[in-house]
C-alpha cells in the first residue's frame, strides 16, 4: 500500500476524469487513484498527507478549482499540485500556489508521467521507516504519513493518513521508537507514541491528544501538562524554523 502513490484527480466532466485516470496507469508508476467531482467533495474528506499529487482542474462547477487548491495547500504544504485546464488564465494564480505542473487539454501522457516521476523522487527524499507487516512483508512507511503508532495484543498498529499498517507480532513499540525522531516523535503513553506534527490539540478533559484525523491517542496520567507544553513547544520550533 505504502509503495504506490496517492493520487487524487478532482474533475467534474466524467470522460475527462476517466481520461485522465486511464492516463495515469498507463505511464506504469504504480497509484491509487481517488477520483472528485468537485472541489467541496475532495475537500470534505482531505487530510494533509492523504495524496502524493492532486490533479485539479481550475473550471469546476460550484468550488472553482483555485479555491479548493487554495485549502489544500494551506492544510498541506507538500502536496504536489497539478492544474488541468482549457486556458492559460490562471497561470500565475496556480503557481502561487506552488503549482508544480499547468496541464492543458487534452491532457498528455508526457507531462502527467513527468508528474509522477517527480511524486517519486521526492517520495525517496522524504525519510521513512521500514517495518515488517502482520503479511511478512516490509513497507517502508514515509514519516510524515503516519499520525500515530499504537500498541494493541502483540503487534504495533501504524496509523496513517492512508489507512492502517498492523506490524509483525515480532514487532514492539520501545524498539520501533528508537527508529524515530525526537522531539517530532513523542511517547505519550506506553501504548501510544504520536507524530506532534500531526496532533492538534490536548483534549484536558478526556486526557488525550486529538490527531488531524479526529482519532485520538492517550496521554500518561499526571503528563497532561507536560505533553501539552511539548506540543507547544514543537509548534514554536517549527514556526521558527519556517521564517529562517
Amino acid at each position: 500500500m505504502e509503495n504506490k502513490l496517492r493520487v487524487a484527480v478532482c474533475e467534474d466532466v466524467p470522460s475527462d476524469a476517466s481520461h485522465l485516470a486511464g492516463i495515469i496507469e498507463e505511464c506504469g508508476i504504480p497509484a491509487d487513484i481517488c477520483i472528485f467531482e468537485s472541489g467541496e467533495a475532495l475537500l470534505e474528506t482531505f487530510s494533509p498527507g492523504m495524496y502524493d499529487v492532486v490533479f485539479m482542474d481550475i473550471y469546476l462547477g460550484g468550488m472553482r478549482g483555485i479555491e479548493a487548491a487554495g485549502s489544500i495547500r494551506k492544510a498541506d504544504p507538500g502536496v504536489i499540485l497539478a492544474f488541468a485546464t482549457t486556458s492559460l488564465d490562471h497561470t500565475l494564480e496556480s503557481y502561487r500556489l506552488g503549482a508544480f505542473k499547468y496541464l492543458e487539454k487534452p491532457i498528455t501522457k508526457d507531462v502527467v508521467r513527468k508528474t509522477l516521476e517527480y511524486a517519486l523522487l521526492k517520495r525517496k527524499a522524504t525519510p521513512l521507516i521500514t517495518l515488517k507487516t502482520s503479511g511478512g512483508r516490509e513497507d517502508n512507511i514515509p514519516l510524515d504519513n503516519i499520525l500515530y503508532l499504537e500498541s494493541r495484543g502483540h503487534a504495533v498498529e501504524v496509523h496513517t493518513f492512508s489507512g492502517v499498517i498492523t506490524t509483525s507480532q515480532s514487532a514492539r513499540l520501545d524498539e520501533i521508537e528508537k527508529l524515530l525522531p525526537r522531539p517530532q516523535f513523542l511517547r505519550c503513553h506506553r501504548s501510544f507514541l504520536i507524530n506532534l506534527d500531526h496532533a492538534v490539540e490536548v483534549d484536558r478533559d478526556m486526557n488525550v491528544f486529538v490527531m488531524k484525523n479526529g482519532q485520538v491517542a492517550g496521554i500518561r496520567r499526571g503528563h497532561l501538562v507536560k505533553y501539552e507544553r511539548e506540543l507547544d513547544e514543537w509548534y514554536l520550533y517549527k514556526a521558527g524554523r519556517d521564517e529562517a
